[in-house]
């Protein structure tokens, strides 16, 4: 499935060591892997709080996302995903607003992994 910078996607994988949390897909790296932005319920210092207007609540079709359903937070990182926690499916998608947000956030972050992440910020 092809994805457009500003899905949140979920993994079909959820497992703590995968696709645990929705991913915001921003760009294809090569067929093993993606870069993407995490969504969190954690409300901690170094998350920031993504307001409801940043999301779109339903699709194109008008089927109603499950993304936001509660408080969405982001991760400031640039992380490497990997394609084999999918299938994904999308779930959500950001606005405008909402990506310009994001990028201006983590855009000139270095891509990591999130073993890398926690190192970095621990």
């Amino acid at each position: 499935m092809e994805y457009s910078k500003g899905d949140i996607l979920e993994a079909t994988d959820r497992s703590i060591d995968a696709g645990m949390h929705y991913i915001i897909y921003l760009e294809q790296t090569n067929e093993e892997r993606f870069i993407g932005a995490m969504l969190t319920g954690l409300a901690i210092d170094k998350n920031e709080l993504m307001p409801n207007e940043f999301f779109h609540t339903h699709s194109e079709t008008g089927k109603r996302y499950k993304i936001p359903s509660k408080q969405s937070h982001l991760v400031k990182a640039k992380l490497i995903k990997l394609e084999s926690w999918g299938p994904f499916r999308i779930v959500g998608s950001l606005t405008e607003k909402g990506l310009r947000f994001v990028l201006d956030l983590i855009d000139h972050l270095h891509s990591e992994t999130w073993e890398e992440y926690l190192k970095r910020t621990n």
